[in-house]
C-alpha cells in the first residue's frame, strides 16, 4: 500500500459492502469497456495471471429486453484527450444474456453486476425479475446497474434520465424484483445538478449511485466538414472527463450522503485516489481498459497489494 496517502480514510481498505453484498474489491471494470467479462482470461502479462486478477467487479455491457443491432459505424472516434462513442446499446437481448453469457460468467467465477436499460419503468422491473430468477443462486452475481443515462439511443437515454419521477419509478420497479442484490443507478452528468437525480434514485431504493455516464459531445471531419458520427452526437469519455466526474461525485456525496461508485476519466492510481478523496466508495475504470486491459489489475495492486 505504498501509494495509500495518510490523509485518506482508512475504512476504504476494509471490505466493500453494497446492498448487503460484499464485493471482492473497490476497483471495477466499467460497463461497455470490458465486454461482458466473458473473454480475455488468456491475455498474457509478465505481472498478472489475467486482466481479471484483482478485479473488484465487472459491470457487463448494457442489456435491453430485446436484442439491439446498435448504431451504424463509425461507433468509436478517438479525440486525442478522450473518445466519442455511438454504440447504440448493441446487445443480444435479455433472453440470450441469461442463456449464454451468465453461464460463462459463472463458469469463470467472474464477479459481475449486470447493466440493464429500458424505455419505461416496467421494463426495468421485468428485466430485474428475470435476472433474479436466473442468477440469484450464483454467488458471483452481485446485482444490477440501471443505465438511466445512455445518450446514444433514440428512446430512453439521457432525457429519460433527467426526470426525477421517472428515475425513482425505474429504480423502484427494479428494487422490488431484486431484494437481495445491490441496485445501482447510473446517472447522466448532462444536467445542471446531479444531486436531485441521485436523491430520486435513492428514494426508489438504490443502494448506490454510479456517477457519471458520458458527456454529450461531437467532432467534425475536416475533410468533408461533417460530423464524424452518423448520429452526429455521442458519448464522450476518457481522461478529459475526470474533473467533471470529480465535481459530480463530490456534489452527490456532499448534498445527499448517498454512496457513490465513481466512473469517468480514471486511468491511474492517482485518479482513483482523487475519487476516494471526494467520497467515492469504489471506482470503475472505463476507456482506459480499452487501451490497457490490465489497468484495473495494476491500480488494485498499487493500492491494495
Amino acid at each position: 500500500m505504498s501509494k495509500w496517502p495518510e490523509w485518506l480514510d482508512e475504512s476504504l481498505q476494509k471490505p466493500l459492502v453494497i446492498g448487503g453484498r460484499q464485493l471482492p474489491g473497490r476497483i471495477w471494470a466499467a460497463s461497455g469497456c470490458f465486454g461482458h467479462g466473458t473473454y480475455g482470461q488468456d491475455i498474457l502479462s509478465p505481472d498478472f495471471t489475467s486482466p481479471f486478477q484483482g478485479i473488484g467487479c465487472v459491470v457487463t455491457k448494457t442489456i435491453t429486453l430485446s436484442p439491439r443491432l446498435g448504431n451504424p459505424p463509425p461507433r468509436v472516434w478517438d479525440c486525442g484527450t478522450g473518445a466519442l462513442n455511438s454504440i447504440g446499446l448493441e446487445n443480444p437481448g435479455l433472453e440470450k444474456f441469461i442463456a449464454e453469457i451468465v453461464p460463462e460468467l459463472v463458469k469463470n467465477n467472474t464477479p459481475f453486476i449486470a447493466s440493464i436499460a429500458g424505455t419505461k419503468p416496467e421494463e426495468f422491473g421485468t428485466m430485474a425479475a428475470a435476472l433474479h430468477k436466473a442468477a440469484s443462486r450464483f454467488d458471483n452475481w452481485h446485482g444490477i446497474e440501471l443505465n438511466l443515462s445512455c445518450p446514444n439511443v433514440a428512446h430512453g437515454g439521457v432525457d429519460f434520465g433527467r426526470n426525477i419521477d421517472t428515475i425513482e419509478a425505474c429504480v423502484s420497479a427494479a428494487r422490488k424484483a431484486v431484494p437481495d442484490r445491490a441496485v445501482l443507478a447510473k446517472l447522466t452528468p448532462n444536467s445542471a445538478s446531479i444531486a436531485p437525480l441521485a436523491q430520486a434514485a435513492a428514494n426508489g431504493g438504490a443502494d448506490a449511485i454510479t456517477a457519471i455516464n458520458t458527456l454529450i459531445g461531437m467532432d467534425i471531419n475536416l475533410q468533408n466538414g461533417k460530423p464524424v458520427l452518423p448520429r452526429i452526437r455521442g458519448g464522450y469519455s476518457g481522461p478529459a472527463l475526470l474533473p467533471v466526474a470529480l465535481s459530480k461525485v463530490d456534489e452527490i456525496v456532499q448534498q445527499t450522503g448517498i454512496p457513490v461508485v465513481a466512473v469517468g476519466g480514471a486511468s491511474s492510481t492517482e485518479d482513483v485516489l482523487k475519487f476516494f478523496a471526494v467520497g467515492a466508495i469504489a471506482v470503475q475504470i472505463g476507456t482506459a481498459m480499452m487501451r490497457d486491459p490490465f489497468t484495473v489489475s495494476k491500480i488494485n495492486r498499487d493500492l491494495f497489494g
